[in-house]
């Protein structure tokens, strides 16, 4: 296997006797350890008439085996010693994974080995588990995402298994006359769930050898397969499934145009990858570009090329243009667009630059390999098993051997006219149907043959032309020499209202770095008004310095302007070598802020639909946001920032920008491949931009909502045609180290049990959880359920029940459970960081947070491990147990308008939210 020189994981590729590939990961770095298993299944491979058949397998595989029958062991031993798990079921593929403390490692492929040969599929909760993949189904009934998909399903050729339903309900999979769905999960299992279909990565600190016995001890139980797996011959489209226009009602307000071009698979491509090279062209953003012609002529906001759906034997190549209210006014003319363009790269062969940018971007990426988290290392590995050769496994991803014009013109043939389909987002339709399994209204109707015929003889129009060589792209870049020595940042520059720290980076070794500019600005906070006009100050930005920037963009410099409680964030990241460059331009542009107005009216708008549609979105997330925005006086709902900005003139807005830098603090760090030199050299540009503007009285604290001593604040949502949710938050009154460890380690013992009861058990539904929720650096404790069939008053009490008895099953855990909790928390908390993007985040967080010694995480590791049984439930006892009248804030969901929730024995019922938020006292 080609291996990046900056990957310094020993790997074995090897198979066992029954089939099973196997690669081991000796990883010397880690203190967790990670497994995954990939079956080369899904559902595809769904009977007719049993659609889910696929997923409801892989969830029964969680519920017991024969060595281990309690079907919540493996989730708690897992969550024990510092792990998590999960697994998915795509169309031809199925993957389960974990990751833990490494010493655990052996006793959890134990565990998981035997879902693979020896899995209970209990009889006893066949029918829980049916109820789970229903609820899991109905959570997503108003995700329009998935309605689409619904939509693209009923419009294929319906012989190709992507037509069949994927999820399975109680319908799909109920017990019929002679059919018990149990039955046909095990001759499924039975049948598909062979060695020689399946891979299996394992990644830990211990020896190759060690792993080998590992795999070989755990999954040679495993049966073997007697056939392979049977092609799919069906083609996904017959003739009648293209040429045609889908128009498709969202529910959220959304306006797109979906350009979508059908070819087989291009697997064989993928040493050369020519799909890359025009999904380059056709997405680009720069001037010449499809998208830059749209966006003057006020048509289109963003433009992204080459995703779709993709299989064995087929693969769908897409032009996805997100539109304006006036672009939907002109498809005809944006398809003339389009088609001119595919014209200009058809009518002669592509210089070879546009394959060598990418080949150069793709060596840099392997090269200065960066390392990812274990358990997502092996997720990828897996699935890369499944489909490159062996000595690919790693490579695959980054190989581009040289440009392959045949193979370029090959796909490009694809790119017509007379196979094309063509999908219209839009809330103003009028649909004529409507799909079966998610509800969503769509009207077909074929594309005129004239209108078909011009696109495919389309001349190229005046302002499109081909981009030119990026010179952003560096081919030679170096890791520099190290000079600085210190394990944490260094405070390299301080003055009145500026901070900037410096760290070079030793650990990675790669040319990469972040600078992280944060700009508190008081005006800011002035209104809910200037909040709303800073975020679509910010959307702005990003919009008017996309085009000017894109080269640096594509080669790998990356840059991004986003709001926080107290103004602006600039982050740069990706490639060191030409950041200061584009850190000049950018902070130019910030300063001057030159924004026209027809851009103002069009992202003004695309923000005002935004926050619009977030009443769209699932229960719990509104229930979430809705906390988020009580609690925190600087961060104001989605309906009153669009109340607030919807007032807003383009004059009110230019004079609001002329003073957002006028008074500002300023804290930065800069942390990569530079030398202090380099970044002495930044300072200045950050000292020029802002000269005379930052001082220390400027800086923003962000204030937290005090309701010490107030008890229960119910806050209930009415959310008509949604799920019943409730959210249940425990905000705590200090943020004292301990106050932090006790949360912590608390949502690390609850969090495991919560699912068994809830979910598991009780089936209130799919979205259940315990969660540690700090807001603003107050540690705080969230519990969640979301329920199509429960209301929410009956899951806030069913969330009391659980913490007024938990502390009873708590009790039984032995001196021995209780230290390797304690240990595996302490595990999670201490893991190094895996690359500088993590590492960086780290830094920054810390400097956010005031944590200047960098020495927080440390410290509360050793305050956890430190913690007593007797002092956490005694937490539980007086900080979450209702009987002692704790201060929370509880969220739930109704369904009509008229709430009267008194009798549900709240402390206050917040009506109006706004007033808590304004007559209430602040900590910061």
């Amino acid at each position: 296997m080609k291996q990046s020189p900056n990957d310094h994981k020993h790997y074995k590729l090897t198979k066992l006797d029954n089939g099973l590939r196997v690669l081991l990961v000796h990883n010397a770095n880690s203190n967790q350890a990670a497994a995954a298993l990939a079956v080369n299944v899904g559902h595809f491979s769904d009977p007719k008439d049993r659609h889910g058949l696929a997923h409801f397998l892989e969830h029964m595989l969680f519920l017991g085996t024969e060595k281990y029958p309690d079907g919540s062991e493996y989730q708690k031993f897992i969550n024990q010693y510092g792990g998590t798990n999960n697994a998915w079921t795509a169309t031809e593929h199925t993957c389960f994974f974990f990751d833990i403390n490494a010493k655990y490692l052996a006793q959890a492929l134990d565990r998981f080995g035997q879902f693979f040969s020896a899995p209970l599929l209990s009889k006893q909760l066949v029918d829980k588990e049916r109820q789970n993949i229903d609820a899991e189904y109905k959570l997503k009934l108003k995700d329009d995402i998935r309605r689409l998909y619904d939509v693209h399903k009923e419009t294929v050729n319906q012989r190709h298994p992507f037509s069949q339903f994927s999820v399975g309900n109680l319908d799909t999979l109920a017990d019929r006359p002679g059919q018990a769905v149990r039955d046909e999960v095990e001759a499924f299992f039975n049948t598909y769930y062979r060695a020689d279909y399946m891979t299996l990565a394992i990644e830990g600190p211990q020896s190759l050898e060690q792993l080998s016995s590992l795999a070989e001890e755990n999954f040679s139980a495993i049966k073997p397969a007697s056939v392979p797996l049977p092609a799919i011959e069906q083609p996904l489209y017959l003739p009648a499934n293209q040429g045609i226009l889908l128009q498709v009602v969202p529910i959220k307000n959304d306006r797109q145009l979906i350009i979508s071009f059908a070819m087989p698979s291009i697997d064989e491509y993928y040493r050369s990858k020519p799909e890359l090279v025009i999904a380059y062209l056709l997405g680009h953003e720069g001037p010449g570009s499809i998208l830059s012609s749209l966006k003057k002529q006020q048509w289109a906001m963003g433009i992204s090329a080459g995703s779709g759906i993709n299989g064995s034997n087929f693969k769908d190549f897409n032009l996805n243009i997100s539109l304006t209210e006036l672009g939907e006014q002109h498809l005809d003319e944006i398809l003339d667009v389009v088609f001119g363009y595919l014209t200009l790269i058809k009518q002669q062969p592509l210089p070879e630059h546009y394959f060598s940018e990418k080949k150069i971007l793709a060596e840099l990426s392997f090269t200065h390999h960066e390392s990812s988290r274990v358990i997502d290392s092996v997720s990828q590995l897996v699935l890369n098993m499944q489909h490159y050769p062996p000595e690919d496994t790693i490579f695959g991803d980054y190989v581009m051997e040289k440009m392959c014009h045949q193979s370029i013109d090959k796909l490009l043939s694809y790119l017509s006219s007379d196979n094309m389909r063509l999908v219209h987002i839009s809330q103003k339709h009028q649909p004529s149907r409507t799909s079966f399994w998610y509800q969503a209204p769509y009207h077909v109707t074929p594309i005129a043959p004239q209108k078909l015929q011009r696109w495919q003889h389309m001349p190229v129009t005046e302002p499109l032309f081909l981009p030119p060589v990026n010179n952003y792209i560096a081919k030679d870049l170096k890791v520099l020499a190290h000079k600085q020595t210190t394990k944490l940042p260094k405070l390299l520059e301080t003055d009145d209202g500026l901070r900037i720290w410096f760290k070079q980076d030793t650990s990675f070794k790669v040319p990469q770095g972040h600078i992280y500019i944060g700009i508190d600005s008081p005006h800011v906070v002035r209104s809910h008004q200037n909040i709303a006009m800073t975020r679509l100050f910010a959307d702005l930005f990003s919009d008017a310095v996309v085009e000017q920037n894109y080269d640096a963009e594509l080669a790998g410099i990356h840059y991004h302007l986003y709001t926080h409680q107290g103004g602006l964030t600039l982050h740069l990241s990706g490639i060191s070598q030409g950041q200061d460059a584009l850190l000049t331009v950018l902070l130019k542009s910030l300063v001057s802020n030159q924004i026209q107005q027809h851009r103002f009216d069009l992202l003004k708008q695309q923000l005002l639909r935004h926050w619009r549609n977030a009443d769209k979105s699932k229960s719990i997330s509104q229930l979430f946001s809705t906390l988020s925005s009580v609690m925190q006086p600087n961060n104001p709902s989605n309906d009153n920032l669009a109340q607030s900005l919807a007032e807003v003139s383009y004059t009110q807005f230019s004079d609001f920008c002329a003073a957002l830098f006028a008074n500002i603090n300023i804290e930065a760090l800069i942390h990569g491949n530079w030398l202090e030199s380099d970044c002495q050299r930044m300072i200045q540009k950050i000292k020029q931009a802002f000269a005379g503007t930052y001082s220390d009285k400027h800086a923003v604290a962000s204030p937290l909502l005090d309701i010490k001593g107030q008890g229960e604040l119910l806050v209930p949502i009415v959310l008509p045609q949604h799920d019943h949710a409730s959210v249940v938050y425990y905000p705590m009154h200090d943020k004292h180290i301990n106050t932090t460890a006790l949360t912590m380690l608390t949502s690390h013992l609850l969090s495991p049990l919560f699912f068994q009861k809830m979910r598991t058990e009780k089936q209130y539904g799919y979205l259940v959880g315990v969660g540690y929720m700090p807001i603003n650096r107050y540690p705080g404790l969230a519990f969640y359920i979301q329920s199509p069939h429960t209301q929410a008053q009956d899951l806030s009490a069913a969330m009391d029940q659980f913490i007024a008895n938990c502390t009873q099953e708590l009790g039984q855990f032995s001196e021995q459970d209780w230290h390797q909790l304690k240990q595996g928390l302490a595990g999670q908390l201490q893991e190094m960081a895996p690359n500088i993007h993590v590492k960086s985040q780290r830094f920054w967080a810390a400097i956010c947070n005031k944590d200047l010694e960098f020495a927080d995480k440390d410290q509360l590791i050793e305050v956890i491990k430190q913690l007593s049984k007797e002092q956490t439930l005694q937490f539980i006892q007086s900080h979450l147990d209702k009987s002692n009248s704790p201060d929370r804030v509880v969220l739930n969901t109704s369904q009509i308008a008229a709430l009267d929730m008194q009798d549900h024995g709240a402390d206050q019922v917040i009506s109006d939210r706004d007033a808590l938020v304004n007559n209430n006292k602040r900590k910061y």
